[in-house]
């Protein structure tokens, strides 16, 4: 295990030295000093025959770099070197960096203020609460040798009681010496953990004991989130901070309910019905570029990126609500239809009562095109409303027509299921356009900075759901559906739209009037 030891003094040489030659199986081959600093030579000399003394080695064998006191930089070098955990010796004077680096760093990471020798026994290091966990306990087993033999606030309530003042009144009562090293696990190295901002003062202050934080690093599921993450910045860097307010403002005012949301909705709908009844692509692609269904989707999709639970109840209102909307423009068509001619199933209505798992890729496909054009503003945002609207509005308007002729089944070539089909068409690509844009907001920095909190319990909450309503409809589309025409009682009482529906369809077929 390669580790990677960040000093910024030669105060901090003399004092670490010690403590690195104590750690459980540390050779020169598997230790490397990071000098803090730019043009530092003189100070990595003087670390590199410090430390080579006290491991018994010749100075060339000890790995000593100069590194830029920037946590970007730190964290870089330890992944560049594939170093396994990393160590931070505090200074007062850098002690925003070394905060940063524990923040951020996906390695264990020890920080540990010096104030004795090292400990020799598992008796000189106490756990300050019912922390570490059991990997804390096997990471400080492997970088000191030893696992917190005790706690010292056993009976303490984390949520209520005064961790600062128990920590320090607990300190005289057990008379701790310096040559003990009093441990902080932190889970969530976040500035709303009580037991991360009581270490932050400790280890700032002037207590005779030596403090250490511990932070496990990355789980497995961070880690590759992480990689996920890192190879999304390469493709398409994050937006800057300005572009990304604006972005966030602007997906919130729109996933709001309004007036004109409506009446463009019920617009679309209308034109899409006339180009499906129609069987006129040209009308339906002209409907699809009216439809305002983008941004409340997208505004969703932020919602789950972000674990905003407002903003997820605004947009999926106003999703159901235009849902409606759409249905209910489309079915007044309908009826205003049958005043004037008989209904014709068209192929364009046909093609939208029978959804199959390429669905399920149309919607993902549009939903990553859709955000991601979105996101940058050198494309057009008619593009990421064409992308939406093309698996919405016109599977909508087929049903709202369906419903106004009463077309509840098929009498003769049961393909699809009318109604339906097209009502879980268009669940599907909501699902799926949700999904991909939330994806890709948080590949392009739309997210909170922080690790697992209330917030995202309540996203892994919605997503889990979301995720097993996608895979129940999947299962549902992949076993085999026809639509029946009913008992003979019901084909005896044929006189309604939909028997008209199919005899005007076999006539156009046959040229008989």
């Amino acid at each position: 295990m390669r580790i990677l030891v960040a000093v910024g003094s030669e105060e901090q040489i003399n004092t670490g030295a010690v403590w690195c030659a104590s750690i459980d199986g540390i050779s020169a081959e598997n230790l490397e000093i990071a000098i803090l600093g730019a043009d530092r030579k003189a100070l990595a000399e003087y670390g590199r025959k410090t430390l080579a003394a006290e491991l018994n080695c010749q100075p060339a064998d000890v790995n000593v770099a100069t590194i830029e006191a920037d946590a970007n930089a730190i964290l870089t070098h330890a992944e560049d070197q594939h170093c396994r955990s990393l160590v931070l010796l505090h200074s007062g004077n850098l002690s925003d960096l070394h905060k940063e680096i524990f923040q951020t760093s996906k390695h264990p990471t020890l920080w540990l203020r010096i104030i004795g020798k090292p400990p020799s026994s598992e008796t000189q290091i106490i756990s300050a609460f019912q922390k570490p966990s059991h990997v804390t306990s096997i990471v400080t087993q492997k970088l000191l040798g030893f696992a917190p033999d005790r706690t010292l606030c056993s009976h303490v309530d984390l949520q209520r009681d005064n961790l600062t003042e128990v920590i320090k009144t607990t300190i005289g009562e057990d008379n701790i010496t310096d040559d003990e090293l009093l441990l902080f696990g932190i889970d969530d190295p976040d500035s709303s953990d009580r037991v991360y901002k009581t270490a932050l003062l400790l280890i700032d202050s002037k207590t005779t004991t030596s403090i250490g934080m511990l932070h496990d690093g990355y789980t497995l599921p961070e880690k590759i989130a992480s990689q996920v993450y890192q190879w999304a910045a390469d493709v398409a860097p994050p937006m800057d901070r300005q572009e990304r307010i604006d972005l966030s403002q602007d997906l919130q005012s729109g996933s709001a309910p309004n007036l004109e949301f409506f009446g463009l909705i019920s617009a679309a709908a209308m034109l899409a019905a006339f180009g499906l009844i129609q069987d006129s692509a040209a009308v339906i692609i002209g409907a699809m570029l009216i439809a305002p269904l983008m941004t409340p989707i997208i505004g969703a999709g932020l919602a789950l990126a972000q674990g905003n639970r407002p903003l997820f109840r605004s947009a999926a209102t106003t999703i159901i609500l235009g849902f409606l909307c759409a249905l209910t423009a489309s079915m007044l068509f309908g009826w205003l239809v049958l005043i004037f001619q008989e209904p014709i199933m068209t192929s364009e209505m046909r093609a939208r009562c029978s959804p199959s798992p390429i669905d399920f890729c149309v919607g993902l496909v549009g939903g990553f095109a859709a955000t991601y054009a979105r996101t940058r503003r050198h494309l057009s945002a008619a593009l990421a409303g064409a992308a939406i609207a093309a698996a919405l509005v016109p599977p909508i308007s087929t049903a709202g027509l369906q419903l106004a002729f009463h077309v509840w089944t098929w009498d003769t070539n049961p393909v699809g299921i009318p109604i339906l089909g097209p009502i879980l068409l268009v669940l599907v690509n909501v699902l799926m356009i949700m999904g991909g844009s939330a994806f890709v907001l948080w590949a392009r920095g739309m997210r909170t900075d922080r690790t697992l909190t209330i917030q995202d319990r309540w996203t892994v909450r919605i997503a889990a759901f979301l995720f097993t309503i996608t895979l129940l409809i999947l299962t549902w589309l992949l076993l085999p559906h026809t639509s029946q025409a009913g008992n003979p009682g019901n084909t005896q009482s044929n006189s309604n739209p939909s028997q008209s529906l199919i005899d005007n369809t076999n006539s156009s077929a046959t040229g008989e009037p």
